[in-house]
């Protein structure tokens, strides 16, 4: 469900918003899709086992992808928006504000921004580092680790607080 109202929202989007770039519409598995310039970027790729890279625009960038893919956004002016199912490898660096949606088995790297906004699903890990703020809500176990950030919020699904493990690393679930 998340995957369809992230995709619609792009589409919406795309709709005022005229694109900067596309991969010439070969956004599928195995293969690398890449955005770049103008002022919005936006990819999707309907598939699994996709290569995505959303970067240097002057406003926003999106990604939006299946299970098994790989994303990244960097090195733009306002926003990086990314959502992708289970088993992702997500990074989003270099903005002001990253916004996330990952499932289950996520691995989300977010370093260098103002703000890192993600809600990840069971078994995900994540890294908030050089952020102003890092803001995860975890659906299910999770373990958030939080360096040179100047405030870590974790929520966790149970409505219960995250335990920090040790300094800078905090979890949901158990240490």
């Amino acid at each position: 469900m998340r995957r369809v109202l992230a995709a619609l929202g792009f589409f919406i989007m795309c709709l005022v918003c005229p694109l900067a770039c596309t991969s010439g519409g070969n956004c599928s598995p195995g293969s690398r899709c890449d955005c770049s310039g103008g002022d919005h970027c936006f990819l999707e790729c309907e598939d699994d086992h996709c290569d995505q890279s959303c970067h240097n625009t002057g406003n926003s960038c999106g990604t939006v992808c299946g299970d098994n893919c790989s994303s990244q956004c960097h090195d733009v002016g306002n926003t990086c928006t990314q959502s992708c199912g289970s088993g992702c490898g997500l990074e989003c660096s270099h903005v002001p504000t990253c916004g996330i949606l990952c499932g289950d088995n996520c691995h989300l790297d977010c370093h260098d921004t103002m703000k890192c906004a993600a809600q990840v699903g069971p078994n995900s890990e994540v890294i908030c580092q050089s952020t102003n703020l890092c803001q995860i809500q975890c659906t299910g176990t999770c373990v958030v680790r939080c360096t040179n950030t100047q405030s870590c919020q974790i929520s966790c699904a149970d409505k219960t607080e995250a335990i920090e493990c040790e300094p800078g690393r905090y979890a949901c679930g158990g240490c």
